[in-house]
């Protein structure tokens, strides 16, 4: 059973709109701006002659937004890079029904049911929809996952392989998030988030591979990163003190992080994030070094210079 068609998850989500109509008619703009209203400025058009069709339901959860979405006849297109006043993220999409073909750029990808997507919402794309095709998705904050994934390309994929422990596990807390709204207060749905996220990473860097050996590499990996985001103002933070920490070989820890970022890069990422938060918060007290410090960094032209590298711009223009 998919997320988004478990009973309570659906109830759990306001209805926001639908519509239905010509493209040159009323139901295409109202649409057009529903989703835009959802996923950044999009343009709509429909793929064959007749209507196109759509429909959302939607909540936000402290910082995430858990989406279900209906399409049939249509396309859309996001041509640009979000402005610097949208939010970048990733949308975690649970397909449910039908298929879309996704492209970014040569790269296309079906999206199918029993299969999660990672989606980055930061580049050009294009869907396109023939039919129908429906899908439980949840928006996630673009540095929510960086700082657990490493830098995404352009689209993730794995399948949903029953028994699945993993996905169970992430079935309980999106439930528990959602029927839960009320009652949580910020405190638990930061917590809850966390979890989430910290799920969401093991799940899709597990690629359905459920031996020991790798769960055991993936438990550790999720507990490496769950110190580095306690730890990382620390300015001695070392291969080796992490290790020592997590109770772990130097040798280990590297081979836990052997594919994509090394931890070393996911330290300085989460760094530079909290770095980047603290200077769009503008605070007069703060000059750039008290900054650099806070953020964990070990002097003031150390953190000037990763910042431009990864950001493109000095940290006291940004």
């Amino acid at each position: 059973m998919s997320i988004g068609h478990h009973s309570k998850i659906g109830a759990s989500l306001p209805f926001v709109g639908s519509s239905k109509g010509k493209q040159t008619g009323k139901g295409r703009d109202d649409w057009q701006a529903i989703f835009s209203g959802v996923w950044g400025e999009v343009d709509v058009k429909p793929v064959a002659e007749g209507d196109i069709s759509g429909s959302l339901s939607s909540r936000r959860v402290g910082d995430l937004t858990f989406n279900r979405i209906e399409f049939g006849n249509q396309q859309f297109e996001k041509a640009n890079r979000p402005s610097s006043s949208d939010a970048s993220f990733f949308s975690l999409s649970f397909p449910e029904g039908g298929e879309a073909l996704c492209k970014f750029g040569d790269v296309e990808t079906k999206l199918l049911p029993q299969n999660t997507y990672l989606i980055n919402n930061g580049l050009p794309a294009k869907l396109f929809v023939e039919q129908n095709y429906s899908t439980f998705n949840v928006q996630i904050p673009t540095e929510g996952l960086e700082n657990r994934l490493g830098r995404q390309a352009n689209i993730l994929s794995r399948p949903i392989v029953q028994p699945d422990a993993i996905f169970h596990m992430l079935q309980c807390l999106i439930m528990e998030m959602l029927e839960n709204v009320q009652e949580n207060d910020e405190n638990a749905k930061s917590f809850l988030t966390n979890q989430m996220l910290d799920t969401v990473a093991f799940f899709l860097s597990s690629g359905g591979m459920m031996s020991e050996e790798s769960l055991a590499m993936q438990s550790v990996r999720a507990k490496v990163l769950a110190y580095i985001d306690a730890k990382f103002r620390d300015h001695d933070l070392t291969p080796q003190a992490i290790a020592d920490a997590c109770g772990i070989s130097r040798s280990y820890l590297y081979k836990v992080f052997f594919e994509g970022p090394s931890v070393m890069e996911r330290l300085k990422f989460r760094r530079l994030e909290a770095a980047r938060s603290l200077i769009e918060q503008r605070s007069p007290k703060l000059s750039m070094t008290d900054i650099a410090m806070k953020s964990g960094f070990s002097s003031s032209s150390e953190f000037s210079r990763l910042f431009k590298n990864e950001f493109g711009v000095a940290p006291s223009r940004f």
